[in-house]
């Protein structure tokens, strides 16, 4: 009998520890800026998560492209390391590569070993279920409970579903169909559903993606908003790379009534988003669970809109494409605090894993920001990191890309894979150092180096001017040796790198 009553304990005791690990959801938008004023539109956003909790002055993605970019979300690891190098499956993106190499050891296996209970909602990656992917709706990836994912790539009505491996069509009904809608009801549900298990929820929305289409109570809410006239709008930069010197025409007043109108439209869609945040909120409350939940507000990148005539995208190492939102609020936190440590895409995985108290695995580039959260680490002052981007031009019958059809433009082409060193030190500031390539193809050499760029942030705010003749010989060695130590590192020794001064002499 004595013996009985001592497992009772334990087991009685283990349950309590797995009821006790903290509520964990992540919310992502898609192509989401920082430095061009979304959040500034988003009251009920800042009422709920930056009032409420800790905003991360100095967060940013590793990658400025979606697939590639969640790659990174969900693995924990730099572009190339997980292999998924653009949004085509040629490039890895949700290809045959991507599940033997990777799905095992995403965040959702893991966090299901850790006692959780999962679900997706929204975008996995873009070539999800798609023709040539290899897999079709059927496919739920190993470790997710509860699965409501996206066929392929944003979309706000008529789109396919796999709602726990069954294909599930909708039309253009916004009360049945709105894609923001949809999942915000059923994350909304998977929160009712599951008092008895801590939850981990993964909720990726569409806004405010192209084609950016607000919800009908909120179309031309920001009717008359034009895309903020940065003193890089327009700005016809001679000095930069091809694609931007060369590939991109000064935009006419054509081009420009467009982009304010997408400008307007994105801000709409992220209204819904505001809604979905508010519901999952409500729905924490009524569980009386929100006490114990980390909420995170996230993008898979920035975004830029009429920066040196690029009309609406990213693909490029400037601050609009790689810098994003990131609040965080949750038991422990200090409510309305900034902070100015470092935080990246590679870094949320392994920082879910600690707050649920599982061991961070050796391969993961990332780490964890559980120690900023709770205020036991002081921010770092000198701080360096990699951002990659290979550009889609070895894609077989891929040239350059164009968004049209009544105004085409280039947004990328071939030579478009850079490296870039970004960095932050007491002395120097804010600077970025990138390589540019003369191939597309995996792996490079340093030898295929045909470019260079180098702005001190700080001091060139909007990256106007390309400062590289201002470094020495050995300044331009250092950078490139420091980028390229990054692209071969893995786990361990991108974490030695991450905190390392390195800047001008």
């Amino acid at each position: 009998m004595a013996v009985f009553r001592e497992v009772f304990l334990v087991l009685l005791l283990t349950a309590a520890a797995v009821v006790s690990k903290p509520n964990i959801v992540y919310v992502l938008t898609d192509d989401q800026d920082v430095k061009l004023g979304s959040l500034d539109a988003l009251p009920v956003l800042k009422s709920l998560m930056t009032d409420q909790g800790l905003y991360f002055d100095n967060a940013f993605v590793t990658t400025p492209v979606c697939c590639p970019s969640r790659s990174s979300i969900l693995t924990g690891k730099y572009t190339h390391n997980h292999h998924t190098y653009e949004n085509t499956v040629e490039r890895g993106c949700d290809a045959p590569s991507w599940r033997t190499l990777n799905e095992n050891k995403t965040m959702g296996p893991y966090m299901s070993m850790a006692g959780y209970k999962t679900g997706f909602f929204g975008k996995y990656l873009n070539n999800y279920g798609e023709p040539g992917s290899g897999v079709d709706l059927s496919h739920i990836p190993p470790g997710w409970t509860r699965w409501f994912t996206l066929q392929g790539n944003s979309k706000y009505y008529n789109y396919s579903v796999s709602n726990q491996g069954v294909k599930e069509s909708h039309g253009d009904n916004y009360t049945l169909d709105y894609f923001t809608d949809v999942i915000k009801a059923e994350a909304v549900k998977f929160i009712e559903e599951s008092s008895d298990s801590p939850i981990f929820m993964y909720i990726a929305t569409p806004a405010p993606h192209r084609p950016a289409t607000p919800a009908p109570q909120y179309e031309s809410r920001f009717v008359g908003q034009v895309a903020p006239r940065s003193p890089s709008y327009n700005f016809d930069s001679k000095d930069k790379h091809w694609i931007i010197s060369e590939g991109t025409p000064v935009m006419t007043k054509e081009v420009i009534g467009l982009v304010d109108e997408l400008y307007e439209m994105r801000l709409e869609t992220l209204l819904s988003v505001q809604d979905l945040l508010e519901a999952v909120v409500g729905a924490l409350e009524k569980q009386k669970v929100l006490n114990n939940t980390y909420i995170f507000f996230n993008s898979d990148h920035g975004y830029h809109l009429g920066q040196f005539k690029q009309q609406g995208e990213k693909r490029q190492p400037y601050e609009e494409d790689i810098r994003v939102p990131l609040i965080v609020r949750g038991p422990g936190i200090k409510p309305n605090t900034t902070t100015q440590a470092l935080a990246l895409s590679i870094d949320m995985a392994p920082t879910f894993l600690d707050l649920a108290g599982w061991p961070l695995p050796e391969d993961m580039d990332g780490q964890s920001l559980k120690p900023i959260l709770l205020g036991e680490e002081p921010a770092e002052t000198n701080y360096q990191f990699l951002v990659e981007y290979f550009g889609a031009g070895t894609s077989p019958g891929v040239g350059c890309f164009y968004y049209g059809p009544y105004v085409p433009f280039l947004h990328d082409c071939v030579n478009n894979t850079f490296l870039s060193l970004r960095m932050h030190d007491s002395q120097n500031g804010d600077q970025i150092f990138s390589d540019f390539f003369s191939t597309d193809a995996v792996p490079m050499s340093q030898s295929d180096i045909y470019f260079r760029e180098y702005y001190n942030i700080t001091e060139d705010y909007w990256e106007l001017h390309n400062a590289v003749a201002s470094l020495t010989d050995k300044e331009t060695e250092e950078f490139e040796n420091t980028i390229w130590n990054f692209h071969m590192c893995t786990g361990s020794s991108c974490h030695k790198m991450r905190g390392k001064k390195n800047s001008r002499a």
